[in-house]
């Protein structure tokens, strides 16, 4: 009986009090309560200390970014002033750089020391990586790091145990090296302020005595090839005037430049080159008698036939004006020329010296590489009328930079553009060509994380062009040119040497470069230089050249500084920025 009753007891479904259930409701709710209330604290205290962290990362971007523009404007300073760039730890670029970090993270509600929380750097290329490491305290500074933090009260704290956190955030600006490749003018006109007919009047007597003191010698005889004495009756700078002969071999004898008797002749002072084999380049050996007599007859007739106040006036004057006339200027006929100061190509020559100085002082870690262009009289294809100028080997100066031809030798760089002279391979300005070869050339050799930047400096007109060449359809120069915004193209043209040195340029635009270009003197195309400069977002620069050439000196040399100085603005660093 007793066995039947337990059975009973647990026959049936088990049933809890019902006061016991309510408890254990209440006791979920209270800590469900909890744990919501808990999350609530944490979605309100995350979402401002997110707005907290994103406020003081953008402050100290913008303090970082500030103090570069300092180290900016002291290069674009010293560029102004064609001095030298100071961005050490003592500089005034960088105790102002220090000072207007704290006043812009200040405005932005974040207070830091000028001392502990701005730190600079150089920022260098590793070409082994291909990356851009950051040595810290090494000057010349080129890279900013501002760190802040910011206290912020929780105000749910007590929640997660914690009434406050302090963020920290830090920001690297740095100014960008660029590789740069300079696009010079070659052609012939470059000598056009040095001649007898020119504006600004000729410096043909600097010309002379520069020659006589560098004393060039034929490289068989060692001969000087321009004694201080002269040639004959050839031997002073208002020259010999011989008027009543109409022969010239009588001009000649009349000269002194050969005694028959005697078998003796005065050599041409240019021999020319070698343009091919292993020798391309290097002078020729003295001209023999017979090569001498048919120069020297070349230039009488020139003099005898010419106008002006010098008309049959046989001296160093005319000789050099006629040296640097179209016919005798090129490199592989009068191989000395590079010598001289002939105007305005020796005042391209200073200038491009100054900004290669300026690079190399600035240490920011710019490369540069040097093309050269000119163009064939008939548009001849198989012409080369642009070429990069990485190798130099003329008798005096031996430099191959060809393995690395954008390059941080600057000295080579400098002295392949000293070495060359107006009209130095031809005559006439293919433009166009020299934009696409400084293209090729960035293309090909561009670093990672440098600025790629071309600067195409011209004294004439684009007058040479591919035969086959024409615009593409699409072509809208509205697009391109149109400076005020109105709808307009500011600039057209329907001359297809100027429409292809365009064209080019907008294809490097396009590429990612930027073009910066110069125009010099009175018979630059000023109009055309300002839209390339325009539609390929880089400066145009107008040297206007002046009553003297040393106006036109003196401006070339600012000219060639401020480009120097156009640094890039600053940027952000990031990960394939640093290269840590």
């Amino acid at each position: 009986m007793k066995s039947a009753q337990l059975d009973s007891c647990h026959s049936g479904p088990h049933r809890r009090p019902e006061r016991s259930r309510r408890g254990i409701v209440a006791a979920l709710t209270a800590l469900l309560l909890v744990v919501m209330f808990g999350f609530a604290a944490f979605a309100v205290d995350g979402g401002y200390m997110v707005l907290a962290k994103t406020n003081l990362q953008n402050a100290m971007d913008a303090a970082s970014l500030a103090a570069s523009q300092e180290i900016v404007g002291a290069v674009e300073e010293a560029g102004e002033q064609q001095g030298g760039v100071d961005v050490d730890a003592n500089s005034i670029a960088i105790q102002n750089a220090r000072q207007v970090a704290v006043e812009v993270a200040l405005a932005n509600g974040v207070t830091i020391d000028p001392q502990n929380n701005v730190a600079f750097g150089k920022r260098v290329y590793d070409e082994a990586s291909d990356t851009w490491p950051i040595l810290w305290g090494e000057a010349p500074f080129n890279v900013v790091a501002v760190s802040g933090e910011l206290p912020i009260d929780l105000s749910f704290g007590w929640a997660v145990g914690k009434d406050s956190v302090t963020l920290q955030a830090s920001s690297t600006a740095f100014v960008e090296a660029r590789d740069m490749v300079l696009v010079l003018d070659f052609s012939g006109s470059m000598s056009d302020d040095s001649e007898l007919d020119s504006p600004v009047g000729h410096n043909l007597d600097d010309i002379w005595d520069t020659l006589v003191a560098d004393n060039p010698t034929f490289p068989d005889t060692r001969a000087s090839k321009f004694p201080s004495g002269g040639f004959g009756l050839i031997n002073s700078y208002a020259g010999t005037h011989i008027s009543g002969y109409s022969d010239d071999d009588d001009i000649f004898d009349a000269l002194e430049l050969a005694d028959d008797d005697a078998g003796t002749y005065v050599p041409f002072p240019q021999a020319g080159t070698h343009t091919s084999g292993s020798s391309e380049g290097l002078p020729k050996n003295q001209p023999n008698a017979s090569t001498s007599k048919s120069k020297w007859k070349a230039y009488i007739r020139y003099v005898r036939d010419m106008g002006g106040d010098y008309n049959r006036d046989f001296g160093y004057r005319t000789l050099m004006h006629y040296l640097l006339l179209n016919g005798q200027m090129k490199h592989k006929t009068s191989e000395d020329l590079w010598r001289t100061p002939h105007y305005p190509f020796h005042a391209v020559k200073n200038g491009a010296s100054l900004f290669i100085d300026f690079i190399e002082d600035l240490d920011f870690g710019d490369e540069i590489g040097l093309v050269s262009y000119d163009g064939h009289p008939n548009n001849d294809p198989s012409y080369v009328a642009a070429r990069v100028e990485d190798k130099l080997n003329d008798g005096d100066a031996i430099v191959d930079i060809s393995s690395d031809p954008i390059s941080n030798d600057y000295t080579a760089v400098d002295t392949i553009q000293r070495h060359k002279q107006a009209g130095h391979y031809d005559v006439y300005t293919g433009m166009g060509w020299g934009v696409k070869e400084a293209k090729e050339l960035l293309d090909n050799h561009v670093r990672h994380g440098a600025r790629p930047t071309i600067i195409l400096m011209t004294d004439g007109n684009a007058n040479r062009y591919p035969s086959d060449f024409s615009l593409p359809s699409d072509w809208d120069w509205a697009e391109l040119t149109d400076y005020d915004g109105d709808g307009s193209p500011d600039y057209t043209t329907s001359d297809m040497a100027k429409a292809y040195a365009f064209y080019e340029a907008r294809e490097a635009f396009d590429a990612g470069y930027t073009v910066h270009t110069m125009s010099v003197g009175a018979n630059a195309d000023r109009n055309l230089m300002e839209a390339i400069a325009f539609a390929c977002g880089g400066t145009w620069i107008n040297v206007p050249g002046g009553a003297t050439i040393a106006d036109m000196e003196e401006q070339l040399r600012d000219a060639f500084s401020n480009i120097a100085a156009n640094v890039p603005p600053p940027k952000l660093v990031y990960q394939d920025d640093s290269g840590n």
